[in-house]
């Protein structure tokens, strides 16, 4: 098949140019090269720029339920949680069960750390938790599951399920969760439970809080500007090392240099699934998002930065659960790395010649 793929692209467009091929010193080596180097160039770029390709399938559908709870339309005090899901029916109802008991233990002083971010200090009233899970094409029960946790809600906290038409990737589910979110903020968190909530939120709402407190003035102290802050674990990047393989610890780093170079050097993990937006940055950042598969984060950051959004990066206690969909071989994890370093190419690609 390869011979007659060369013959395809060199000797068969030598031919129509006029060129014999019979004798050695007849063959023009270099139209056949430019010929060979065209074809594989335009292989390449169709390479590339599948992601962007892919994206013009259409909208993303969806059927959203509501389970338990009701919406209201003051969503001041209300934090929205949008867990992607995708076969997660044995490890969600252990993450939903540390999640819902650590905010219905921690309420009060969760509800005035909000209050802090919001700017509504004067306000007494507790938050309102919206959890939604989004079902990315599941072929297991975790849709029963979910509708099972329903009588577990209390406090007034809401649970929605999104089901996804078909499996488009944890970029589109996430999207899809979170602009059909209410919350006044916004916490994308992985199903796994992998980063610890009692750590991780108030972490995240502290360097929120720090990080929108210059762009607010004193005349308008409830003004909510356009900010993320992205839960890291970077900083387990030295421990990690000792016990990875050295092929995960050689695609970790070259991972690391390309989101630096092609998309921003001011976060340094942008793979962790646990990440806070005010509800300014998730309307600029999710409408305007493409990439619908593992890599979406890095478009995030590339559009925050061209948006002048407000980015932070702090460390959380993060632990590796069994199950992981990325838990494969060394050949399979090199293959999803290409494809994620394709797709980091492929925004910066499309940014910068206006296709997105």
């Amino acid at each position: 098949m390869k011979y007659l793929f060369l013959y395809a692209v060199t000797i068969r467009p030598c031919k129509s140019l006029g060129f014999g091929v019979n004798h050695v010193s007849d063959f023009p080596y270099s139209i056949c090269l430019l010929c060979l180097g065209t074809a594989l160039s335009i292989l390449l770029a169709c390479y590339i720029f599948y992601p962007a390709y892919t994206n013009i399938e259409g909208g993303l559908g969806s059927t959203s339920t509501t389970l338990a709870g009701e919406r209201k339309s003051d969503q001041d005090n209300t934090l929205s949680l949008v867990i992607p899901a995708y076969n997660e029916a044995e490890r969600l109802p252990i993450m939903l069960d540390t999640t819902l008991g650590y905010l219905n233990t921690n309420r009060k002083d969760l509800s005035q750390l909000f209050r802090a971010v919001s700017g509504k200090k004067g306000d007494s009233s507790d938050i309102v938790c919206e959890f939604i899970v989004v079902n990315d094409g599941s072929t297991d029960n975790t849709d029963s599951v979910v509708k099972k946790y329903a009588t577990n809600m209390k406090n007034g906290d809401t649970l929605k399920l999104v089901s996804m038409d078909k499996n488009c990737g944890k970029g589109g589910a996430v999207k899809t969760g979170m602009l059909q979110s209410s919350g006044q903020l916004c916490l994308m968190v992985d199903a796994d439970g992998a980063t610890d909530i009692s750590d991780g939120l108030p972490k995240v709402l502290n360097d929120m809080k720090d990080l929108i407190s210059e762009s607010r003035s004193d005349k308008n102290s409830n003004y909510l500007p356009p900010a993320a802050v992205f839960g890291s674990r970077a900083y387990l990047e030295e421990d990690s090392c000792a016990s990875r393989s050295k092929i995960r610890t050689l695609l970790m780093h070259s991972f690391h240099f390309f989101v630096k170079v092609l998309c921003s050097p001011r976060i340094k993990d942008t793979q962790c699934g646990f990440k806070l937006f005010t509800r300014p940055s998730v309307i600029l950042l999710f409408t305007n998002l493409h990439l619908r598969r593992w890599a979406f984060d890095t478009e995030v950051v590339v559009i925050a930065e061209k948006l002048s959004i407000s980015l932070s990066e702090v460390g959380v206690i993060w632990h590796e659960i069994d199950g992981s969909k990325l838990d494969v071989d060394k050949l399979t994890l090199a293959l999803v790395s290409l494809g994620m370093l394709r797709d980091m190419v492929c925004v910066r690609a499309c940014y910068l010649l206006g296709i997105w």
